[in-house]
């Protein structure tokens, strides 16, 4: 096994940009992190809530790149239960377009799951749409382009912070109730006015697709009532392992610490500790709170071999495996109980084709309408764009109960 790749290229480059922006100009203070921020703080008392619960909201302002978003919009705390199994209090961020719903039946609701790749609360896409470019490269921020895009479809959105108050990376059990709480959440708060009869989507790319995939795939047994319409992975991480091999020893080789902390909190029984060695337990320290571009920029080109332990390993390691094959797709049980779209690059160095191919496989196996859509142009970062009309149509369609064409 090879170590840890879950950000993109585009969140990469993004974070790139961003911090020659804050070495001329430093990063603006005008909202203070969420671990800061008394609106994020738990109350106490949750077992015995619902899960789904509204326990606290605030009317907020979001933007997307300098502009804001033509929505109304709040944050959102809700109970749910973590990768741990424990009652917890997690943030969404709910948006309702200005603009009228004109489509036939009531205004459809779309979950959009944010690469977030990271260990950090600066990296949560809730700290990203009210904190815009004064909180920091983040591959949420990157993102929220898509979302802006979406709302001009006149759908409503929410916008889970699925990894949690503790930012559990690969969290695989906590993506799926933070995901599917948040919606059960949305429904239920009266100032957006979401119709009990409105069809519901979710959307996410790259590590955002792998959150969307694992909550889809749990759905029927977890939030059965939720009327689901269709599913869109982009750039899915089907397969997390198979991931790991093209990102060591890249020039965003970094990320690979991040991710290795990520598996540390969420599976602390894995003790991924043990397989490194004094160097690699001193990046780990140090990245605790690191969105991916931070790690990626602080250490460029790092090859997942040099922080090793002997005997110990983290690469060739079955134990590791074990543990990654949990956060993956394609080796979770249950498939998604609505159609799915599947858009990828062909040329993808990071979710490598073939695993997003076994998942089409998965779904169609069970009788799912599954659309895959390859595209022989350009990449990982590149898909991130090119797919966006497709995934916007093949909602649309969804959400206006049109048949779903299938490649199965």
């Amino acid at each position: 096994m090879r170590v840890v790749k879950i950000a993109t290229l585009r969140a990469t480059v993004v974070g790139a940009v961003f911090v020659l922006v804050a070495a001329c100009a430093g990063w603006g203070t005008a909202v203070p992190l969420p671990e800061q921020d008394s609106f994020y703080a738990e109350p106490e008392g949750l077992a015995d809530l619902a899960n789904g619960t509204v326990l606290a909201s605030r009317v907020i302002e979001t933007e997307s790149f300098w502009q804001p978003l033509s929505a109304d919009a709040w944050q959102v705390q809700y109970k749910t239960i973590d990768n741990h199994g424990e009652p917890r209090a997690y943030i969404a961020t709910i948006l309702v377009p200005h603009q009228e719903w004109t489509g036939e039946g009531p205004r459809p609701l779309l979950s959009y799951q944010v690469a977030e790749d990271g260990v950090g609360s600066k990296c949560a896409p809730s700290y990203a749409l009210r904190g815009g470019i004064e909180g920091g490269p983040s591959g949420a921020y990157a993102e929220t382009g898509m979302i802006r895009l979406a709302l001009q479809q006149g759908w409503a959105l929410v916008v889970p912070d699925y990894q949690g108050p503790d930012s559990e990376l690969f969290g695989a059990e906590g993506y799926v109730h933070g995901v599917l709480d948040g919606i059960r959440a949305t429904r239920a708060f009266a100032p957006a006015a979401v119709d009990a009869a409105a069809p519901i989507g979710m959307w996410g790319y790259s590590g955002g697709a792998q959150a969307t995939a694992i909550a889809a795939q749990a759905h029927t047994t977890y939030a059965p009532e939720l009327p689901l319409s269709g599913v869109v992975l982009g750039g899915v991480v089907a397969d997390l392992e198979a991931t790991m091999a093209g990102f060591s020893g890249g020039i965003a080789g970094g990320a690979v610490v991040v991710g290795l902390v990520g598996l540390d909190r969420s599976y602390p029984e894995a003790d991924v500790s043990q397989y490194l060695n004094e160097s690699g337990r001193e990046m780990l320290a140090a990245s605790r709170a690191d969105c991916v571009p931070n790690a990626a920029l602080a250490y460029p080109f790092l090859d997942a071999t040099t922080l090793e332990a002997w005997p110990g390993s983290i690469t060739n390691n079955a134990e590791l495996s074990r543990v990654v094959r949990k956060a993956s797709p394609l080796f979770r049980p249950g498939v998604p109980a609505a159609p799915v779209l599947l858009h990828h690059a062909v040329a993808d160095e990071f979710a490598p084709i073939g695993s997003a191919r076994a998942l089409a496989e998965k779904y169609c196996s069970a009788g799912i309408p599954v659309q895959l859509a390859e595209n022989a142009i350009g990449e990982h970062g590149t898909e991130a764009m090119l797919g966006v009309p497709t995934a916007l149509t093949y909602l649309a369609d969804r959400f206006a109960a049109k048949p779903a064409a299938s490649t199965c």
